[in-house]
């Protein structure tokens, strides 16, 4: 055995003890903290959540899920975003498997008037043209004012989603609801809602199914208007969506 090779291998012994004394004193590496990235654009301003987490990655692109937000976060301030909702819980939550894009709702409109779903429709289309989105795997969900917008989208663009979840909403174009029928739909409710009354959310569902779309409500008998907590805490929901391909 030579010098040169006896200095190889002290080296390499040096770096392996250095490696073990390291997972000893730290043996659990936190993970990066993912903060949801802000982004002004021409279309809409829009938060933008790009995973750590690739066990949803498919062919090197993730599944994305749209989020829409409720009447009180409009505005041209992206932070009020991160007060609720599927925003607020994403801030700094490192696992979540989807890219997440939540758009900024203008406080001169709704995300269901003035065609905004325009908007939103040639947004996604720019995030899946930018990032690595599946675009057989793009899923919209919102809470109260955005749950009406996921069935306006969904009505209006039934070609771009594979999935939606709609919460504490009620629907507004019925007369077009079985263009929609091939989207699976997963929709929660608080029975005590008193903003948007539950009836109004059991008749959007069941004009769905009855055109044999598939669709589902789920309903919270103790619950008032803010069902969206609960919906969004619940990982059945993410693994419904990812269940679903156009």
């Amino acid at each position: 055995m030579n010098d040169s090779y006896k200095k190889k291998c002290s080296v390499m012994l040096v770096f392996f003890l250095s490696l073990m004394i390291g997972c000893k004193s730290n043996p659990v590496a936190e993970p990066p903290v993912v903060q949801q990235e802000v982004y002004s654009t021409a279309l809409l301003d829009y938060l933008l959540f790009m995973p750590t987490n690739t066990g949803a990655r498919v062919n090197g692109k993730f599944p994305l899920l749209i989020s829409l937000h409720g009447i009180g976060e409009r505005g041209n301030d992206l932070q009020l975003l991160k007060r609720d909702g599927l925003a607020k819980i994403l801030d700094g939550y490192n696992s979540f498997p989807f890219i997440v894009v939540s758009p900024q709702c203008p406080t001169s409109t709704e995300w269901y008037y003035d065609r905004t779903d325009t908007l939103i429709k040639k947004l996604v289309e720019d995030v899946v043209a930018r990032y690595p989105v599946d675009s057989t795997r793009v899923y919209v969900t919102g809470y109260s004012m955005g749950g009406i917008g996921s069935w306006d989208m969904a009505i209006r663009h039934p070609d771009l989603f594979a999935a939606v979840a709609p919460i504490a909403a009620r629907g507004e174009t019925y007369t077009s609801i079985c263009g929609m029928k091939e989207i699976p739909v997963w929709a929660f409710h608080g029975a005590r809602d008193d903003v948007v009354a539950l009836f109004k959310a059991e008749t959007i569902v069941k004009a769905l199914q009855d055109c044999g779309g598939t669709a589902k409500l789920t309903v919270y008998p103790d619950v008032y208007h803010d069902s969206w907590t609960r919906t969004y805490n619940n990982r059945e929901l993410y693994d419904w969506l990812l269940s679903q391909k156009r």
